[in-house]
C-alpha cells in the first residue's frame, strides 16, 4: 500500500475513533447510533408534556442523586454551560480566517438558546439538518464542559500546581547565586529547522526574546553542578498560556496571556478540545492537566535537572511515557500528530505521591504532571514567528485538523466550506514551507 494510502486510513481510523468516543458530534448519529436517539426521544416528550418531568431530567443530569432542586435553579445552571459553549465555539471560529467564517457561522436560532427543551426540540422538530446538528453539538459540549467542572482531578488542579511548585522552589531553585535579565537574539539557519542564537543586541533578520535567567546549584552523583535555567513554568490547563505573541514583531517577552477570554474563570476549553481531538470521554484520561516546563542551556544540564527531579519524585518508577526526540528521531512518531517538523523535546509523565494539607486522606494519592524540558535553542524553535514548529503554528493545526472536522463535519457545512476554512488566506500551517522559511 502506497504511503499516502496508509496515512489516509490511519486519519480514517483515528476519525472513526473520535466519533465513537463522542457519538453526538456525529452528524449521521441517526443511522450510527440510532437507540441513542430513541431513548433522548422518549425522554424529550415526557419532558414536553410536563415541567415535572423537565425538571426531573433536569435534576439527574445536574445533581447529585439526593439532591433535588427547583426547575428555576436548574435552567439557571444548564444555561450557564451552555453559555460556555457558545463562546468556544464563537472562538475557536476566530481561528477561521474571516473570508471563510460566515459559510461555518452556527445559526443565531442555536447559538442564543440557553434551554435543553428547545435544543431538543431543534434536534427531532427541525426540517434544516444544520440547525439539528449545530443543536446536537451545542448539547454535548455543554455536556463536556459540564464533565471537566466536576471532574475531581479538575476540581484539585491548583492544589497540585501549588504543591509541585513548593517542591520546586524547595529542591531544585533552593539556591539560586544569580539571576539575570538576558536577551536571547535568534534566526533560522539555512537547513530551516535549526536556530542560530546569540545574546545581546539583535541583528538584521534576528527576533529577540527576553529571558530571566536563573542559575541554579544542583548536586548530581555528589558534585555541585550549575544549570542556567532560562525559563521555568508549572502550569494548571484551564489557567493562562505561558506566552502569547503576534508575527512580525523583533523582540519578545515571555508574558502570561489569557486563553479563552471570552469564557468564565473556569477556563475548560482546553480540556475539551484535547478531549475531542484525542477520542476521550473522562477529564481524568488528559495527562497534562499539570504541566511543568524548563528551558536549559544544552543536553548535559537537561539530563542533570531531569535526573534531579527524578530522584526528589521517587525515581525512575514514578515515571512514565517518555518521549525524547532530542535523541530518538523515532520518538516522533509519539509526539502530538499536529507537532511541526524540527519540534525537539524531552516529555514524560510523572506521578507525584501527596495527601492534601486541606483535605487530608488515610492515605496519600496519586496525581500525574507532564515534565517538558527544552534546550535553548530547541525551544527557540517553538517561538520563531516562521519556524514550522512554532506554538502558535501547532495551535491552529490542532484546530483544523484535530477539531474542525468533528465540530464542523463536511455533510452539514459542505466540501467547498471547509476546504476555504482549512486554506483561505494563504499558507496555512498544515505542510511545512518549502525553501526559505517565510511567514505562515
Amino acid at each position: 500500500m502506497h504511503e499516502t494510502d496508509l496515512i489516509r486510513e490511519a486519519s480514517s481510523g483515528a476519525h472513526a475513533a473520535v466519533l465513537a468516543a463522542h457519538p453526538f458530534l456525529n452528524p449521521r448519529l441517526s443511522e450510527a447510533q440510532p437507540a441513542i436517539l430513541r431513548h433522548l426521544y422518549k425522554r424529550y416528550l415526557a419532558m414536553r408534556e410536563s415541567s415535572e418531568s423537565y425538571n426531573e431530567f433536569l435534576n439527574k443530569i445536574l445533581r447529585p442523586v439526593d439532591e433535588q432542586r427547583p426547575l428555576q435553579s436548574n435552567l439557571v445552571s444548564a444555561g450557564y454551560y451552555m453559555n460556555e459553549a457558545v463562546h468556544y465555539i464563537n472562538e475557536l471560529l476566530m481561528m477561521v480566517p474571516p473570508g471563510a467564517r460566515p459559510a461555518i457561522t452556527p445559526r443565531n436560532e442555536v447559538m442564543r438558546c440557553l434551554d435543553v427543551l428547545e435544543l431538543l426540540g431543534m434536534i427531532f422538530g427541525s426540517d434544516d439538518p444544520r440547525v439539528s446538528f449545530e443543536a446536537q453539538r451545542k448539547l454535548y459540549l455543554t455536556k463536556l464542559f459540564f464533565e471537566v467542572d466536576h471532574c475531581l482531578d479538575v476540581q484539585r488542579g491548583n492544589e497540585h500546581r501549588e504543591h509541585f511548585e513548593r517542591l520546586m522552589r524547595r529542591e531544585i531553585f533552593a539556591s539560586v547565586p544569580e539571576t539575570r535579565r538576558v536577551e536571547v537574539c535568534f534566526a533560522i539557519r539555512p537547513d530551516g529547522q535549526s536556530m542560530e542564537y546569540s545574546l545581546g543586541r539583535t541583528r538584521p533578520g534576528q527576533e529577540c526574546w527576553s529571558f530571566d535567567l536563573q542559575e541554579v546549584e544542583l548536586t548530581r552523583d555528589g558534585r555541585p553542578t550549575n544549570v542556567h535555567i532560562y525559563y521555568y513554568a508549572c502550569r494548571f490547563k484551564r489557567e493562562v498560556i505561558p506566552f502569547q505573541y503576534e508575527r512580525g514583531a523583533d523582540r519578545y517577552e515571555l508574558a502570561p496571556t489569557e486563553l479563552w477570554p471570552g469564557l468564565t474563570k473556569r477556563r475548560s476549553a482546553s480540556i475539551v478540545s484535547k478531549m475531542i481531538r484525542k477520542g476521550e470521554t473522562d477529564p481524568k484520561s488528559i495527562k497534562d492537566l499539570i504541566g511543568a516546563m524548563f528551558i536549559v542551556e544544552n543536553p548535559a544540564e537537561m539530563e542533570t535537572l531531569r535526573d534531579c527531579i527524578y530522584d526528589l519524585l521517587g525515581g525512575i518508577f514514578r515515571v512514565k511515557n517518555v518521549v525524547d526526540t532530542t535523541l530518538r528521531g523515532e520518538d516522533r512518531s509519539l509526539l502530538n500528530p499536529y507537532s511541526g517538523m524540527g519540534y525537539k523535546v524531552y516529555k514524560c509523565e510523572i506521578d507525584v505521591l501527596y495527601n492534601s494539607e486541606r483535605n487530608p486522606a488515610p492515605l496519600p494519592y496519586i496525581y500525574g504532571v507532564e515534565l517538558q524540558l527544552y534546550t535553548l535553542e530547541n525551544y527557540l524553535r517553538t517561538i520563531h514567528s516562521h519556524h514550522y514548529a512554532n506554538h502558535q503554528a501547532l495551535k491552529r493545526r490542532q484546530f483544523l485538523q484535530g477539531l474542525l472536522p468533528y465540530l464542523f463535519p463536511h455533510e452539514i457545512y459542505g466540501p467547498e466550506a471547509i476546504e476555504a476554512a482549512l486554506h483561505a488566506g494563504g499558507h496555512d500551517g498544515l505542510e511545512p514551507p518549502s525553501g526559505e522559511p517565510g511567514p505562515a
